[in-house]
This record gives C-alpha cells, structure tokens and sequence, in this order.
C-alpha cells in the first residue's frame, strides 16, 4: 500500500508541475502577444523605386505614412507615374508587414504557427509589387 500512495503523491506532484509549467508559458505567450501588439503601432515598411523616382512609407495594414516624388518624377507621364507610385506602396505594404512577420518569429519562434500566419498575410494581403503580383488586375 505505501508504494501505491507513493505513486499517487508522484503523479499529483508532476501533475502540479505541468500546470504550473503551462501557466507559466501561458503567461510568458501573453507578454510575447501584448509586445507584438504594440510592435503594430511602430513599425513601418519603406520602399523606393527603382530609379528612386518615388519613395514610400507605410505601417502595419496599409497606411501610408508618407510619399516623397524625387525631381527625376516629372520625367515620366502622369500613367508612368501612377504605375510607379502605386507598386512602390504595394511594396512598402509589404515591407511593413514584413517586419511584423520578423517580429513575430523573434517572439514565439520562426516556426510558430503565429509567424507562419504574419507570413502568409504579409504575401497574401500584401503582396510585393502591387495587385498584378496577387493575382489582381489593374483596374
């Protein structure tokens, strides 16, 4: 009988042991979340054509911050330019959520499943180059 309340006290103790542990990793992925939060309200993604006609600033989801046209802009027609300016905020959309995705691999890990999913957003919702590199038309 002593060995079988042994055991009992055993498995209670590593019973305790493995919540304990797991509240405590539910803890430290709160922090990591709450840092990855506030991380969405700093960082910023920033891209520049390629001759440097058009420089772009945005943050995480979309918002631009600032769009600087070089001299060297005037030279190309109001289309060109257009073209131009809406694939440098494609790409700096991207570079933004890009950093998030980096964020969240330093954070839980590169293989956690929350920065194979900032991953995918960043190509998914976001994709380099402009609509025409999601699958989407020009309109």
């Amino acid at each position: 009988m002593p060995d079988s309340d042994f055991d009992a006290e055993d498995g209670i103790a590593a019973a305790q042991r493995q919540l304990q542990e797991a509240a405590q990793q539910a803890q430290q992925n709160r922090d990591r979340a709450q840092q990855l939060s506030a991380d969405v309200e700093r960082l910023t993604g920033t891209a520049r054509s390629r001759r440097g006609e058009v420089t772009v600033r945005a943050r995480v989801g979309g918002r631009i911050d600032d769009i600087t046209f070089a001299e060297s802009a005037d030279d190309l027609t109001l289309q060109a330019l257009a073209r131009l300016t809406v694939q440098t905020i494609a790409n700096a959309q991207h570079d933004a959520m890009s950093s998030l995705a980096e964020r969240g691999a330093e954070l839980f890990g590169a293989e956690s499943d929350i920065a194979a999913s900032l991953r995918s957003d960043a190509d998914r919702g976001f994709p380099a180059g402009g609509p025409q590199a999601g699958g989407l038309s020009w309109t």
